[in-house]
């Protein structure tokens, strides 16, 4: 029968990355770490680790026992907080990359979690593609715009989002554009788009476009749209509530993208980056459902 203290040591050395690292956590020394580590792998009988360019890594084993091992401590502090009566606040730091093409967009409800969870302090970047910070352990979990999940990576689809052209109230009001076809001042971005989502919307209008202004990012596209310069494609779950936006057209299906939340496979979760990923797969969920 497994112990479920190895277990623990185990998931320990993954977050850790090393044994001393590991040792210094759980306050033992490094020999300790090193023989129960080898005392779960005579009782598996396979390897859990091996030698990479950067170090050492799960094997494949290694891997489907860290999925396992990592459901089995989150069942068991959510039987302890049961049992005991009261839920203990997750706490810690979790480091957060965010796709460069949702721009401040989702800041509310970052900052909705962040009171929600006062122990919990964020670091909050955005990258053009922050799936790679990811794997490159540059971050703890990343809010990622892909058609499937990739390689390394796990998580939680949170669903769909969609993009339709919208232009300020005043520009409408002034031009009255009836359709995509009769705006006459569209909003591109300079040269070759360097966000996915940029580049789909690009392609899909660019060589029919009379363009008023070339942007260089999702913040300044918005930002144009808002004083009226023109139109463009928007995120439908962040334009579709604001007042002094109008959508010309129904959500082009051709742009449309899947919202990820998604972590490392060969690293075990953190109680707050546990905590991350669900309350925010479950709040997104609810923000973008109308435009899913």
């Amino acid at each position: 029968m497994l112990d479920w203290d190895n277990l623990r040591i185990f998931l320990t050395a993954v977050r850790a990355g090393n044994y001393t690292a590991a040792a210094r956590r759980l306050r033992i020394d490094r020999t300790t770490v090193g023989r129960r580590l080898d005392r779960l792998e005579r009782q598996l009988g396979v390897p859990l680790f091996e030698q990479g360019e950067d170090g050492y890594h799960p094997t494949v084993a290694g891997r489907r026992v860290l999925e396992i091992a990592d459901r089995m401590e989150e069942l068991a502090d959510s039987l302890a907080e049961e049992i005991g009566g009261r839920a203990r606040a997750p706490a810690g730091h979790v480091r957060v990359i965010i796709a460069a093409d949702l721009g401040a967009e989702l800041m509310p409800d970052l900052a909705a979690f962040a009171a929600a969870h006062p122990d919990i302090r964020l670091s909050i970047q955005s990258s053009a593609d922050p799936c790679e910070d990811v794997i490159q352990r540059k971050s703890d979990i990343g809010l990622c715009l892909v058609d499937q999940q990739p390689d390394h990576l796990r998580g939680r689809r949170v669903g769909t989002l969609r993009q339709a052209p919208y232009a300020a109230a005043a520009y409408t009001d002034r031009e009255k554009p009836a359709d995509p076809g009769a705006v006459a001042h569209w909003i591109c971005c300079a040269g070759r788009p360097p966000l996915p989502a940029m580049r789909r919307w690009d392609g899909a209008i660019a060589d029919r476009a009379a363009v008023a202004a070339y942007v260089d990012s999702w913040a300044a596209l918005r930002g144009a749209v808002d004083q009226g310069l023109g139109a463009a494609f928007l995120w439908t779950f962040a334009a579709d509530p604001a007042p002094g936006l109008r959508r010309i057209a129904p959500p082009d299906p051709a742009i449309g993208i899947d919202l990820w939340l998604l972590v490392r496979d060969d690293v075990p979760m953190e109680q707050a980056t546990r905590a991350f990923l669900h309350d925010m797969a479950d709040r997104l969920s609810r923000r973008i459902a109308p435009a899913d």
